[in-house]
């Protein structure tokens, strides 16, 4: 081959390693990476689709935007989102909040005593005269809120609360019908990276749709200081929320006793990460980091705590999807004597179907080339209310089995990729080919002139 076509040859090869993308066939099912067959309920012309874990596993595109549905001739059926609790259907209550003074974990313990202000008068209500009531009411350690007018099933707890910056503080919620006997409710971890900033990912904590009527909740914060609980919004719906989601990983691997990285093969859409220990190794303050690509900065998504025998941690990721992730543990601990125990935790996605074509059909999911291809609610079903479209029958999926995600080794900081690696390659090859060609022309044109003279 010529020196001339060396070069033309690098060019290609890096214009190639650039702008290669896949090509988006969203037309041809075959082209999808999963399959799962689907029987519309009979006699339904609009219908929900359930998505199964196995679809939420292989979606190639953060918003689904790569999910179909095909009919027999391979046509495209018609679909839509439908948000699992719309705006209209959430309803939100400002409770009573009443701070608690005495053990860190007063609630549930002996010497309860509830602080309650009215019109500028204090006064102490204690539910037990147990010696071990505190003296002093300067230190709330929780909360007791109110819940007893509600009336429909909670979902969310909104906070205006302060917390101190850089310290991950847990919040333990219970509830009660007697101010005796408490029940275990949720948990949350709050983080404050800076001054001025809010909590990650909000202050509201998701509630598994519990009827709080003629019921208390109680807040604790254990031995965190400086937390000052200013208001305490309930948030409710007429209907209690899905579960979530939750499928098991597997490979994750640590980089050393402190962190714990891992890369995922693709964009997913999952919400949360629950995190378990699984050696003896006690208490250790952990916080999640996130990135797009090993150039990125890393970027703080939560905070939270593990310790051994004491449950999971379930750590929010909010913001855009990501494909690389951190796990650090606090640097004052020993860290991990082994990788903890990692869960993703899907949100439910429920899609309205208008039942057309002909059978069989299937879903298909997987293809990150594939536009978004939903269609408005209003379009598919213009005159129908959030309540009619939860009333609609479902469309039932094939038997399939939750799959395990692979975790893939976590990419070290400043890494280039392949295709990078590729373009460098070609452009140092042009470059040579180049200096060649310049000088094998040059001692062209040096001989010709000495022939010539």
């Amino acid at each position: 081959m010529s020196p001339a076509k060396w070069v033309i040859a690098a060019c290609a090869l890096s214009a190639t390693a650039c702008h290669r993308a896949p090509v988006a066939a969203p037309a041809n099912p075959e082209a999808y990476g999963l399959h799962i067959a689907l029987t519309p309920a009979a006699g339904a012309p609009l219908q929900r689709l359930e998505l199964p874990a196995a679809a939420l596993a292989a979606a190639q595109r953060a918003d689904l935007g790569d999910v179909r549905v095909f009919d027999g001739h391979g046509k495209v059926v018609p679909l839509a989102r439908i948000a699992e609790t719309p705006d209209t259907a959430r309803h939100t209550t400002t409770v009573p909040v009443y701070p608690i003074t005495g053990a860190a974990a007063a609630l549930g313990r002996d010497g309860l005593s509830i602080k309650v202000e009215s019109q500028g008068a204090t006064r102490v209500v204690t539910l037990d005269s147990s010696p071990t009531a505190p003296a002093s009411y300067d230190a709330p350690a929780a909360a007791l809120l109110d819940t007893r007018a509600l009336h429909e099933p909670a979902s969310g707890l909104a906070l205006n609360i302060a917390i101190p910056t850089g310290q991950p503080v847990t919040l333990n919620l219970l509830t009660s019908a007697n101010l005796k006997d408490w029940e275990p409710l949720a948990q949350k971890v709050l983080f404050r990276p800076t001054d001025g900033a809010g909590p990650l990912g909000g202050g509201e904590i998701a509630l598994p749709g519990i009827d709080l009527h003629d019921r208390y909740v109680g807040i604790s914060w254990g031995e965190a200081h400086g937390i000052t609980l200013k208001a305490a919004h309930i948030i409710t719906t007429a209907q209690a929320p899905p579960p979530q989601i939750t499928l098991q990983t597997r490979g994750a691997r640590l980089s050393n006793a402190h962190e714990l990285r891992f890369d995922l093969a693709a964009t997913t859409t999952f919400s949360a990460m629950r995190l378990t220990e699984t050696g003896p190794d006690g208490v250790i303050p952990v916080q999640l980091y996130g990135r797009t690509a090993p150039q990125d900065p890393w970027t703080l998504l939560s905070a939270g705590r593990l310790e051994s025998g004491t449950g999971a941690s379930v750590l929010d990721t909010p913001g855009p999807s990501m494909t690389q992730f951190k796990v650090e543990a606090d640097s004052r601990t020993a860290g991990f004597s082994a990788a903890p125990k990692v869960e993703l935790l899907f949100d439910p996605v429920t899609l309205l179907m208008a039942a057309s074509g002909t059978p069989p059909y299937q879903l298909a999911v997987g293809q990150a080339a594939a536009p978004g291809a939903y269609l408005a609610l209003s379009e598919i079903a213009p005159q129908s209310a959030p309540a009619a479209l939860s009333a609609l029958p479902a469309a039932q999926f094939a038997a399939t089995p939750n799959p395990t995600i692979t975790l893939q080794d976590g990419t070290q900081d400043g890494a280039l990729d392949l295709r990078k690696l590729v373009l460098w390659g070609a452009l140092l090859l042009a470059t040579l080919v180049l200096a060649f060609t310049a000088i094998k022309l040059a001692r062209g044109m040096d001989t010709a002139a000495k022939r010539a003279s």
